[in-house]
Protein backbone atom coordinates (compact mmCIF):
# COMPACT_ATOMS: atom_id res chain seq x y z
CA UNK A 1 0.00 0.00 0.00
CA UNK A 2 1.59 3.43 -0.95
CA UNK A 3 2.03 6.21 1.62
CA UNK A 4 -1.07 8.28 -0.54
CA UNK A 5 -3.34 5.09 0.24
CA UNK A 6 -2.31 4.57 3.53
CA UNK A 7 -3.81 8.17 4.30
CA UNK A 8 -6.84 8.20 2.13
CA UNK A 9 -7.74 5.13 4.28
CA UNK A 10 -6.91 6.93 7.56
CA UNK A 11 -9.29 10.24 6.60
CA UNK A 12 -11.90 8.08 5.77
CA UNK A 13 -11.87 6.14 9.14
CA UNK A 14 -12.46 9.67 10.87
CA UNK A 15 -15.42 10.21 12.36
CA UNK A 16 -17.33 12.73 9.68
CA UNK A 17 -14.36 12.23 7.50
CA UNK A 18 -13.64 16.04 5.78
CA UNK A 19 -13.46 15.93 1.77
CA UNK A 20 -10.53 14.18 -0.46
CA UNK A 21 -10.28 16.42 -3.09
CA UNK A 22 -8.69 14.16 -6.23
CA UNK A 23 -8.68 16.88 -8.65
CA UNK A 24 -6.01 19.08 -6.59
CA UNK A 25 -4.02 21.54 -8.73
CA UNK A 26 -6.83 23.89 -9.02
CA UNK A 27 -6.50 24.47 -5.81
CA UNK A 28 -2.92 24.78 -5.37
CA UNK A 29 -2.84 27.22 -8.10
CA UNK A 30 -5.33 29.77 -6.11
CA UNK A 31 -2.97 29.24 -3.21
CA UNK A 32 0.50 30.38 -5.28
CA UNK A 33 -1.61 33.01 -7.07
CA UNK A 34 -2.89 34.57 -3.31
CA UNK A 35 1.07 34.99 -1.53
CA UNK A 36 4.18 35.76 -2.96
CA UNK A 37 6.83 33.33 -3.17
CA UNK A 38 10.66 33.28 -3.04
CA UNK A 39 11.51 30.18 -4.62
CA UNK A 40 9.22 27.44 -4.14
CA UNK A 41 8.10 28.67 -0.84
CA UNK A 42 5.46 31.20 0.65
CA UNK A 43 7.48 34.90 1.06
CA UNK A 44 6.66 35.22 4.14
CA UNK A 45 8.10 38.77 4.56
CA UNK A 46 5.49 39.78 2.02
CA UNK A 47 2.53 38.49 4.17
CA UNK A 48 0.88 40.43 7.08
CA UNK A 49 1.52 39.49 10.81
CA UNK A 50 3.82 36.71 10.26
CA UNK A 51 4.42 34.63 12.52
CA UNK A 52 6.61 31.65 12.94
CA UNK A 53 8.67 29.34 15.28
CA UNK A 54 11.71 26.59 14.61
CA UNK A 55 11.29 23.06 16.08
CA UNK A 56 13.24 20.25 15.96
CA UNK A 57 12.93 16.49 15.63
CA UNK A 58 13.60 16.05 18.93
CA UNK A 59 10.23 18.08 19.86
CA UNK A 60 6.60 17.32 20.34
CA UNK A 61 5.37 19.12 17.26
CA UNK A 62 1.34 18.52 18.52
CA UNK A 63 2.35 20.22 21.80
CA UNK A 64 4.70 23.30 20.04
CA UNK A 65 1.82 23.24 17.36
CA UNK A 66 -0.88 23.59 19.99
CA UNK A 67 1.18 26.44 21.90
CA UNK A 68 2.29 28.16 18.63
CA UNK A 69 -1.96 28.47 17.42
CA UNK A 70 -2.53 29.56 21.14
CA UNK A 71 -0.19 32.20 21.51
CA UNK A 72 -0.75 33.61 18.86
CA UNK A 73 -5.20 33.79 18.78
CA UNK A 74 -4.96 31.65 16.00
CA UNK A 75 -7.65 29.49 17.26
CA UNK A 76 -10.08 32.18 16.07
CA UNK A 77 -9.17 32.62 12.73
CA UNK A 78 -9.01 28.90 11.74
CA UNK A 79 -12.60 28.55 13.46
CA UNK A 80 -13.94 31.38 11.78
CA UNK A 81 -13.09 29.97 8.03
CA UNK A 82 -16.39 27.79 6.80
CA UNK A 83 -13.64 25.42 4.80
CA UNK A 84 -9.57 24.78 5.17
CA UNK A 85 -7.85 23.25 2.76
CA UNK A 86 -4.89 21.14 3.12
CA UNK A 87 -1.81 20.23 0.36
CA UNK A 88 1.80 19.69 0.40
CA UNK A 89 4.02 19.33 -1.56
CA UNK A 90 3.93 15.93 -3.44
CA UNK A 91 3.70 13.00 -1.26
CA UNK A 92 -0.07 13.20 -1.85
CA UNK A 93 -2.05 13.33 -5.12
CA UNK A 94 -5.11 14.90 -3.02
CA UNK A 95 -6.12 17.90 -1.28
CA UNK A 96 -7.97 17.86 1.30
CA UNK A 97 -11.20 20.41 2.44
CA UNK A 98 -12.04 19.92 5.91
CA UNK A 99 -14.15 21.98 8.12
CA UNK A 100 -12.76 23.95 11.41
CA UNK A 101 -13.81 21.18 14.10
CA UNK A 102 -11.20 18.71 11.95
CA UNK A 103 -9.09 20.67 11.52
CA UNK A 104 -6.74 19.64 14.55
CA UNK A 105 -7.19 15.64 13.91
CA UNK A 106 -6.24 16.28 10.38
CA UNK A 107 -3.46 18.49 11.03
CA UNK A 108 -2.05 16.14 13.49
CA UNK A 109 -2.55 13.03 10.80
CA UNK A 110 -0.98 14.44 8.10
CA UNK A 111 1.83 16.04 10.21
CA UNK A 112 2.74 12.49 11.75
CA UNK A 113 2.50 10.49 8.63
CA UNK A 114 3.58 12.68 5.89
CA UNK A 115 7.21 14.13 5.20
CA UNK A 116 7.02 17.08 3.65
CA UNK A 117 5.37 20.92 3.58
CA UNK A 118 2.46 20.71 4.89
CA UNK A 119 -0.19 23.79 4.07
CA UNK A 120 -3.69 24.85 5.61
CA UNK A 121 -5.01 27.50 4.48
CA UNK A 122 -8.53 29.29 4.12
CA UNK A 123 -11.44 28.62 1.06
CA UNK A 124 -10.51 32.73 0.46
CA UNK A 125 -6.88 32.11 0.71
CA UNK A 126 -6.42 35.01 3.24
CA UNK A 127 -3.86 33.10 5.77
CA UNK A 128 -1.72 30.31 5.55
CA UNK A 129 -0.55 27.90 8.00
CA UNK A 130 2.44 25.84 7.27
CA UNK A 131 4.98 23.19 8.87
CA UNK A 132 7.88 22.80 6.57
CA UNK A 133 10.53 19.79 6.88
CA UNK A 134 13.01 22.34 7.41
CA UNK A 135 11.74 22.33 10.97
CA UNK A 136 9.67 26.19 11.05
CA UNK A 137 5.85 26.94 11.88
CA UNK A 138 4.95 29.70 9.75
CA UNK A 139 1.39 31.87 9.84
CA UNK A 140 0.75 34.94 7.81
CA UNK A 141 -2.12 36.80 6.14
CA UNK A 142 -1.90 37.40 2.21
CA UNK A 143 -1.55 40.98 1.37
CA UNK A 144 -2.60 40.33 -1.90
CA UNK A 145 -6.36 38.72 -1.38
Amino acid sequence: MTLDEEIRNEINQQPNPPVIIDDWEEIADSLSDSFKWKGSKIDWLKTNHHQSCLYTKDDDLELLMKKFVEDHSLNKVIYSSKTIYYINDSSLDFAIAMNPEQFHAISLLVINNVPQHHYFFDENKKWCFVISSEGYIDFGFSNLS
